[in-house]
């Protein structure tokens, strides 16, 4: 039995989050890196935005033959929201920033762990 029908597709949804709050980390990393780089603007992306459309399927393409790459939805989502962003490295804002994104991603790590342990529970004492 595939892992997303175990769990509803809740594990698929919150491997993409993390994946989108690490790779927002690396955003972060990379702007508090560049602080005292001359003409560096701030990369960042509206996590929330970003996960509705991968949720709702907004991000992807249509194809019309198989033979035809699919686009993954996070990548073509993240790619739209960086253009707009233009505005110079603030330190106590990425901090903030940074602080944040670390703590729902611990969150969320959390959350998976506990619906491991969930099955774990059933499958130890299942059969009892």
């Amino acid at each position: 039995m595939p892992i997303n029908k175990l769990f509803g597709g809740n594990i698929e949804t919150m491997r993409q989050a993390l994946t989108l709050r690490q790779e927002r980390q690396g955003l972060i990393q990379s702007n508090v890196a560049n602080l005292e780089t001359p003409g560096y603007t701030g990369q960042d992306f509206n996590f929330a935005k970003v996960m509705q459309s991968v949720m709702t399927g907004q991000g992807e393409l249509a194809r019309t033959d198989k033979g035809h790459m699919q686009l993954d939805a996070m990548e073509a989502s993240k790619t739209r929201e960086f253009a707009n962003e233009k505005r110079p490295v603030d330190l106590d804002q990425e901090m903030v920033k940074m602080a944040e994104n670390q703590l729902m991603f611990q969150v969320l790590a959390k959350s998976i762990g506990k619906k491991f342990d969930g099955l774990r529970y059933a499958i130890d004492e299942g059969g009892k």
